[in-house]
């Protein structure tokens, strides 16, 4: 067995032995900054935005987001692991960032199991595969069809190069046996944004950015990625039940603190993040927004990283992709 996945093992056992130590009363910074690696408006900011409140009151001091965008989240990343062990910093990143990263940048500054301590997940989203409306598609098929058809509409848009929504493109093409060209965008906006015009024909982005454009018409979303059907997309099929079974992926909106904390603070904390994720306001907040509820268990994530680490490492080893 490998030394990483002895600690990734370890980091699980950690886990569930961390909630059940006694918790401390006292202690608590008076402002806690919650740090998101992308800019406002963004998918993991809007659900930052409607916790951050919850665990205010949960713990009992201030939480003010703090957004530092930039590559790919790994700037708040960085922030984090420099941070103070008072717990006056968390980090909520997403999957990509965890265990995907480590696999694509040779020079990646931080190491997700030996640098953070995993609190829970507050949220999940299966990757959406559309395409413009003025192709008139309705299933992955015919996409799969015209594709094959015309190789000037061989191309795909993404919110970022060496992400879960790049790989599932990559993923598709195999399972189709044809090109599927990338483009990478920095962010989902602009990539939502040639979706829209026309100027690009596919794209693979988070449903919770493209939800109201799809039930308007204005681009038709042909399956997603998850293991069930979306809870706001009843009517669209999984890439599973579309006849690609292995294209099985999503990405989750995660909270971590640096392993410097103590465990009594850990407690503390994944116990608010438990009891932020009850409040019925903010789970029809996150359905709404095209979002599946996490469970806000830190073994769950412990176990989550192990599983889709090594997933993630033998799919981007078969690909050849380097990000930097």
């Amino acid at each position: 067995m490998s030394d990483r996945r002895k600690s990734i093992q370890m980091l699980g056992a950690l886990a569930l032995m961390r909630p059940l130590l006694s918790m401390a009363q006292g202690g608590n910074p008076q402002m806690v900054k919650l740090l998101v690696g992308f800019p406002p408006g963004a998918t993991g900011d809007r659900i930052a935005r409607a916790v951050a409140p919850l665990l205010a009151n949960n713990l009992q001091t201030s939480v003010i987001v703090d957004n530092k965008a930039g590559a790919g989240g790994q700037l708040a990343i960085e922030y984090a692991k420099a941070a103070p062990s008072d717990g006056s910093v968390l980090l909520q990143t997403i999957g990509s960032s965890m265990v995907i990263y480590p696999h694509t940048y040779r020079n990646l500054r931080y190491d997700p199991v030996h640098d953070f301590v995993p609190l829970g997940t507050v949220a999940t989203a299966p990757i959406a595969f559309v395409s413009a409306a003025n192709l008139q598609l309705k299933t992955v098929k015919d996409a799969f069809t015209l594709i094959r058809q015309d190789p000037k509409l061989a191309f795909y848009g993404s919110p970022a190069s060496g992400s879960v929504f790049h790989f599932s493109g990559v993923l598709l093409a195999r399972a189709m046996g044809c090109e599927f060209t990338h483009v990478a965008y920095r962010g989902s906006a602009p990539a939502l944004a040639d979706v829209l015009s026309g100027q690009v024909p596919f794209a693979f982005l988070a449903p919770s950015d493209i939800l109201e454009h799809h039930r308007a018409g204005k681009l038709r979303i042909l399956a997603v990625t998850g293991q069930t059907r979306a809870t706001q997309l009843p009517d669209v099929p999984t890439f599973p039940e579309a006849g690609f079974k292995d294209l099985v992926n999503r990405e989750w909106f995660s909270y971590f603190i640096n392993r410097h904390a103590t465990p009594e603070t850990v407690a503390r904390y994944s116990a608010a993040l438990r009891k932020v994720l009850t409040d019925r306001e903010l789970r029809t907040t996150l359905l709404a927004a095209g979002l599946e509820i996490g469970d806000g268990d830190p073994a769950t994530l412990a176990a989550t990283m192990q599983n889709e680490y090594g997933q993630w490492k033998q799919i981007v080893k078969d690909i050849g992709f380097v990000a930097d």
